[in-house]
């Protein structure tokens, strides 16, 4: 059982009212370090911190995670999934570090980020279907709010040689392949 992963190490702000239950401290920022990723079913992607008072807190969600002071994205904005079971691994890809992608929400918005990293989900059942396997890139948003998003609502930009036109009729692939 996996649970927990390392992460990149990302320097980030941590919205403070998650340190007070969403009592008090709404619309501060306390800096943090992203360390590790944490998974529980039916819950939205989570994240281990380290705050620079030595404090570390566990399961804090994406949505409380930011690359800068700003406003706060919905959780329904954040991801467009729950973790898809306790299962899973996380890698950081050299050829999208750091590449711009937009990403369209839920509310049909289109958002600017960049890309942190990416989790994959495995043994849930739903991760072997080939039409329901979905990525989870993890992305710090240009005005500052991370997400975590699936390959088919984004697209990547590299001026030196992508020019952004996904082809509308594309189908998600819905077949295994294998020869025995």
């Amino acid at each position: 059982m996996t649970l927990i992963a390392d992460t990149p190490y990302i320097e980030a702000f941590l919205r403070r009212e998650f340190l007070y239950d969403e009592t008090a401290h709404v619309g501060e920022f306390v800096p943090c370090v992203v360390f590790g990723f944490r998974a529980e079913p039916a819950r939205v992607p989570m994240f281990q911190i380290m705050l620079d008072s030595g404090a570390q807190w566990a399961r804090v969600p994406i949505h409380k995670l930011c690359s800068k002071p700003c406003e706060p994205l919905a959780v329904e904005q954040s991801t467009w999934w729950d973790s898809y079971g306790y299962e899973f691994s996380v890698h950081s890809f050299a050829f999208l570090k750091n590449m711009t992608v937009t990403a369209m929400g839920r509310d049909k918005v289109i958002r600017k980020g960049k890309y942190l990293f990416t989790v994959d989900w495995m043994k849930t059942g739903w991760s072997e279907v080939p039409d329901q396997h979905k990525n989870h890139h993890v992305i710090a948003l240009d005005d500052g709010p991370w997400i975590a998003y699936p390959n088919n609502r984004l697209v990547w930009h590299d001026p030196s040689w992508i020019e952004p036109a996904p082809d509308r009729e594309w189908r998600t692939p819905t077949r295994s392949y294998a020869v025995e």
